[in-house]
């Protein structure tokens, strides 16, 4: 588990071509089938803004400050 409770969802910067949506523990019952649909997009080159938010946040290059969110 991250520091904030939250998954690690992007694309690595040291591996070409590898993409990555790990540590979602419980989380991905909840969260599992919309990030499966962002994650479409994203493979696909068709992210949308809001998915662009979205890597942001989940991002495994994020500074990892505070508590879990979803506690």
């Amino acid at each position: 588990m991250t520091p904030d409770g939250s998954p690690l969802v992007g694309w690595s910067r040291e591996t070409r071509g590898y993409l990555s949506a790990v540590g979602m523990c419980g989380q991905g019952f909840m969260i599992g089938p919309g990030l499966g649909e962002v994650l479409d997009r994203i493979v696909r080159d068709a992210a949308t803004p809001g998915d662009e938010e979205i890597l942001a946040l989940l991002s495994p290059y994020r500074t990892f400050a505070g508590q879990e969110a979803l506690k």
